[in-house]
């Protein structure tokens, strides 16, 4: 039977249309098992890799309050114990919501912790008793065995969740070259016919297809940057946002985990370096403020360690609010440890900013001391020659560097600038801020 131009052209087309079509549908289906299955990595997994992250720090508090009770017999270090405690079931029950097959071994964990639970007050009764040398016993014996269980267990339910994740990213990996496939076979077929449209739709497909492979082998492989540039609105375009929001929140969390002060979860030192050398390598006009607290030692060894982290923590806090009100997303907060923090704020707002916080710590500070201590005006403590000394109330000092005044080449000139100025900050005995070597207030 012997075709008419028209009807040869009218079958071109429906060969046109129907390769495409189930080139389409193919992928699609794909792309949406892929989809899907990165959504469960980030929703997922990932969530429960963060809970046990948090698991194991909640474990490992409580150890560390049990030592200090035990030696020190503080009701705060009791106290704290408990709150962890209270965390940590709280934390295997999310964990059992978000993924069902760890309930077993998460029941295995709540029955260990209680046990360990259980040791912890039975050593606080014995201590109460006066019977410390028995509490000993037990914290030495029983508790690190029941300690070491829990921390053992938690490893292995974190072992499995990564296990699994690598996995869920392998099998992604597997649907991924069998699209590829079937795509370049299929899209092979429509090419002999010659049609212009299969040939697009293969080369879009092909190259979105590859760059995902890619993508999931560099996933797995630890790198965080080489993601996919997919433009579209379709599902290919979808995946390769997924991609992205998943690798830009591993790279978020790896370098929190590493850079993050685990007090005020603020970026850490290279976090404050990096964006430093940024700032000079762009030319850009900034001013640098280095926040430091004067008498914060004798402060601690008046009130403790925790009180003294609880001021650490409100004031990182409290510039953060000050950070979000008076300044721009481009501003930076950072914390380089102890009573140390650094903003980097255009030299505009400085001013406004430095005086807030002078404003609200001087009068939120007080709030961390007795009252019968802010009646005084001042503590007894100990110098650093452990000579009983009077120290007053706390105050902050601000060291600000502008680069509009002053000629900065690399980061260490900053330092060793915002040093000198902090060092003349605290011989005055009220909070302040002082720049380019000119006190203002």
């Amino acid at each position: 039977m012997r075709l008419t131009l028209r009807q040869q052209i009218f079958f071109g087309y429906i060969l046109m249309v129907t390769f495409p079509l189930i080139v389409g549908c193919y992928a699609i289906w794909g792309l949406l098992e892929l989809n899907q299955m990165t959504t469960e990595i980030i929703f997922s997994d990932m969530a429960v890799g963060e809970k046990i992250v948090k698991l194991n720090d909640c474990i490992q508090a409580q150890d560390l309050y049990e030592k200090r009770f035990l030696t020190f017999q503080q009701d705060d270090a009791e106290s704290l114990f408990w709150n962890r405690s209270r965390d940590f079931k709280s934390l295997l029950s999310e964990i059992g919501s978000v993924q069902p097959a760890l309930k077993g071994s998460l029941k295995n964990i709540l029955a260990g912790h209680d046990a360990y639970d259980s040791l912890f007050s039975k050593e606080i009764a014995l201590i109460r008793a006066g019977k410390k040398a028995e509490a000993e016993a037990i914290s030495a014996a029983a508790l690190k065995v029941s300690f070491g269980r829990i921390v053992a267990s938690v490893r292995e339910i974190d072992i499995w969740n990564k296990t699994r994740q690598n996995m869920q990213i392998s099998r992604s990996g597997t649907l991924g070259e069998r699209i590829l496939m079937v795509t370049i076979i299929l899209s092979a077929a429509a090419f002999i016919f010659g049609i212009l449209f299969a040939s697009l739709l293969t080369s879009h497909l092909t190259t979105a297809i590859n760059r995902l492979k890619a993508a999931t082998h560099s996933i797995r492989s630890g790198n965080f940057d080489s993601m996919p540039e997919i433009h579209g609105a379709d599902e290919l375009a979808d995946l390769a946002i997924s991609f992205k929001e998943m690798s830009a929140r591993l790279k978020e969390l790896e370098a929190t985990n590493l850079d993050a002060n685990p007090l005020t979860k603020l970026p850490g030192n290279l976090a404050i370096e990096k964006e430093l050398l940024t700032r000079l390598n762009d030319t850009e006009k900034f001013s640098f403020c280095l926040v430091d607290l004067d008498n914060f030692k004798s402060f601690n060894d008046r009130y403790g360690y925790a009180r003294g982290s609880d001021v650490i923590k409100w004031l990182g806090e409290t510039l953060t609010v000050i950070k979000k009100e008076l300044g721009t997303s481009d501003d930076f907060l950072g914390h380089i440890g102890g009573d140390d923090f650094v903003i980097i704020c255009s030299p505009e707002r400085v001013h406004s900013i430095c005086n807030r916080i002078i404003e609200e710590f001087d009068r939120g500070i007080v709030e961390f001391y007795d009252p019968e201590d802010v009646k005084k005006g001042f503590i007894v403590s100990v110098d650093r020659n452990d000579n009983p000394a009077i120290f007053g109330i706390m105050t902050i000092s601000i060291a600000v560097v502008n680069t509009d005044r002053t000629l900065i080449r690399e980061p260490k000139e900053v330092a060793l600038k915002v040093t000198e100025l902090k060092q003349y900050a605290k011989t005055f005995a009220k909070s302040l801020y002082i720049m380019d070597r000119r006190r203002s207030r």
